[in-house]
Parts: C-alpha cells; sequence; structure tokens
C-alpha cells in the first residue's frame, strides 16, 4: 500500500481550491444583501516574530460573491479570517461600519518545522454609498 502526505504548499493550495469553490457558489452582494450597495473591508497586519505583511483593503461592489473568508497573507500558513457573522450583524442591524481584531488559528511551516501563525489582524468592515 503507497501513502501519499500533502505537504504545506499542497495543503495550502488545497485550501485556496476549498475557498475558491465557496467563493462561486456565494450569491452575489446584490442578491444577499440588495440594502447595501458596497463594502469595504481593511486589513492590518501585526506579527511580534518577524515583519509585518502589508495592510490590505477589498472593496466588494453589487456584482462582487458575498464570501467573507479571508486566508492568512502567509503563502505558508494554514489560515483564514472568517468575518461572514460580522456583515450579518452590519446588514441585520443596518450598521454602517463595525471593526475588531483576531488572531490567525492556522500553523505556519518554518525552519523548525510546524508552529503556530499568531498573526494579529485588525479588521474593519464599512458600508459604502
Amino acid at each position: 500500500m503507497k501513502f501519499s502526505t500533502v505537504g504545506p504548499e499542497g495543503a495550502r493550495n488545497l485550501l485556496r481550491e476549498k475557498q475558491r469553490k465557496q467563493r462561486m457558489a456565494a450569491k452575489e452582494l446584490r442578491v444577499r444583501f440588495p440594502h447595501i450597495p458596497s463594502l469595504r473591508l481593511d486589513f492590518v497586519f501585526t506579527d511580534a516574530e518577524s515583519q509585518s505583511p502589508a495592510p490590505q483593503s477589498v472593496v466588494l461592489h453589487p456584482p462582487a460573491r458575498a464570501y467573507f473568508v479571508y486566508p492568512c497573507p502567509y503563502a505558508s500558513c494554514t489560515g483564514e479570517l472568517d468575518l461572514a457573522a460580522n456583515v450579518d450583524d452590519i446588514a441585520e442591524h443596518g450598521k454602517a461600519h463595525t471593526s475588531g481584531h483576531a488572531k490567525c488559528t492556522g500553523e505556519r511551516q518554518g525552519r523548525t518545522g510546524k508552529t503556530s501563525c499568531d498573526l494579529h489582524i485588525e479588521y474593519s468592515i464599512a458600508v459604502g454609498e
């Protein structure tokens, strides 16, 4: 019997493929949240162990898929940030903005093997006009 293992790069590719399929299955923003003209999501990363990734911004317009799971910016990490509940809260309560923070719970492959990622993520979500 032949055993095959998936290395760190293969695991990351499987995660990306899963996310791609889920994104394609998600409804458009205009269908899921017809009263939200657009959304802007901003991310700021802090890593006490190494140089932090650059800040990121994502703007979703009505034809975009309403999918709010974002992979950790580290290429070797298996973590992801799911903000779907936060967006649902904005839509349900008619909020214009929310913000918060999270810690990546994924694992990174490093020189000494697998370690927890622990990347700190500050995020904000704003409804556009």
